[in-house]
């Protein structure tokens, strides 16, 4: 029955949230629908052959904005979505997901707390995210306030995550996580409770940004049921502003320490400390073919000082070659722009080409090792590898998109012990109904 209950929660809370919309004055709706595709080739160690990967994915939305007295606004914004994924490696068992990705009410407030200052609501399924982008970006159900006032802004925000289906979670922080991942007998994904708050001072000297957060990730798994639990919390410091007089140059600079306790049936609770760093430059020129040239160091502790880092959902550190953000040093660096950005023709005019070079290293080379296959135990190289992306994408119309995408890995022979380059190419399509 607890199950029944969660379901139904938040269904009901949203049911009483539009009765707001539907009693304001003044109302506006609009709808539409979308279907992406991405066609993948992949060729690794970890495959015989270069493999075939398809997926297709059909949307709906629906959005309903709404003004109130004094300047409030409310809007409500629904979407779901039937996926479809096809693998080589599994062809007898094709992904079928029907999904709502998102149910969300922001409600806005201004002058709550005097001039210049705005009281923000959300609630329902949305998008959750912090700071640095490398610990927690994910969905959820829940809730986010966030208060603006003219010298310092504040957000307090928390997820539950067991409503996600288990297909569509990327939460996998314990070896049950990733063994339920395939596990069609499981319909929701790992159960979190996630809690954030978040404190920035905008402007300061020249127009520098402080921001100072702290996440709770709390397991709602039980160890004396032969499953392993992570409880952890994450503090951490960003400093991010343009640098002056350099029109388009903006830096960000973070840190972040993580702590929390392991446990696992028989062997008792084992306490953890990580830490994660990083720095982004990222430089903006308009006016020479809407140019973008970025580079960044992310540093990932891996067992030697502290303990390997876990986020609760990490991104992706690269294309062809992926690793999981523990043990990790990742120098990345990037250039893109519009080569045809004159051009009369739309389609032309609008194709965005950048290439990018990623660095692989590890944090220590003491019994951490990257979860890749082919990796040497014996081996004592920082060095893993280096990884080569060419980019190509294009919105000739409001609804229509396309990219392809394609990289090469050229591992480390002294680290791995099958030094041929890893590839993986994606061809992506995108409509607008």
């Amino acid at each position: 029955m607890t199950r029944v209950r969660r379901c139904v929660f938040l269904p009901a809370a949203l049911a009483g949230m539009l009765m707001i919309v539907a009693h304001a004055p003044a109302q506006q709706l609009d709808w539409g629908g979308t279907f992406d595709s991405a066609t993948n080739l992949r060729d690794d160690p970890s495959r015989e052959d270069t493999v075939f990967q398809q997926s297709f994915r059909l949307g709906l939305w629906a959005e309903v904005f709404a003004e109130l007295r004094d300047e409030r606004t409310v809007r409500f914004t629904a979407e779901g979505s039937y996926r479809l994924e096809y693998d080589e490696d599994d062809d007898d068992h094709p992904l079928h997901v029907l999904n709502p990705d998102l149910l969300r009410l922001r409600a806005s407030f201004p002058l709550v707390f005097g001039p210049g200052s705005t009281l923000d609501f959300t609630a329902g399924r949305f998008r959750f995210g912090e700071p640095t982008g490398a610990i927690w970006n994910h969905p959820g159900d829940g809730l986010s306030v966030e208060a603006r006032l003219p010298r310092v802004w504040v957000q307090v925000a928390g997820a539950y995550t067991g409503l996600l289906l288990n297909p569509v979670s990327d939460i996998r922080m314990t070896q049950t996580d990733l063994e339920e991942e395939d596990d069609t007998d499981e319909l929701f994904g790992p159960r979190r409770a996630i809690g954030r708050l978040q404190l920035q001072l905008p402007e300061l000297i020249g127009r520098q940004r402080l921001t100072g957060f702290g996440i709770v990730q709390v397991d709602l798994r039980d160890p004396d049921d032969g499953e392993e639990t992570l409880d952890t919390q994450y503090v951490g410091l960003r400093l991010d502003g343009p640098v002056e007089p350099v029109r388009g140059l903006y830096y960000e600079v973070f840190g972040a320490r993580g702590f929390g306790t392991f446990n696992e049936e028989g062997n008792g609770d084992t306490s953890v400390s990580s830490g994660l760093y990083g720095a982004r430059v990222r430089y903006f020129r308009e006016r020479l073919r809407y140019s973008r040239l970025f580079a960044e160091w992310l540093h990932a502790s891996g067992g030697d000082a502290l303990d390997p880092f876990v986020a609760i959902n990490a991104p992706a550190a690269g294309f062809a070659f992926s690793p999981d953000l523990a043990n990790l040093m990742l120098a990345t660096a990037g250039y893109s722009l519009r080569p045809f950005s004159d051009s009369a023709s739309a389609a032309a005019a609008g194709l965005q080409a950048g290439i990018t070079a990623r660095g692989y290293f590890r944090s220590t080379t003491k019994d951490v090792f990257f979860d890749a296959p082919g990796v040497d135990a014996d081996s004592d190289s920082r060095y893993a590898g280096a990884e080569g992306e060419l980019r190509l994408a294009s919105r000739p119309t409001a609804d229509l998109g396309f990219a392809f995408t394609s990289a090469v890995f050229f591992p480390n022979d002294d680290l791995f012990a099958d030094s041929d380059p890893w590839y993986r190419g994606r061809f992506e399509l995108s409509i607008g109904l």
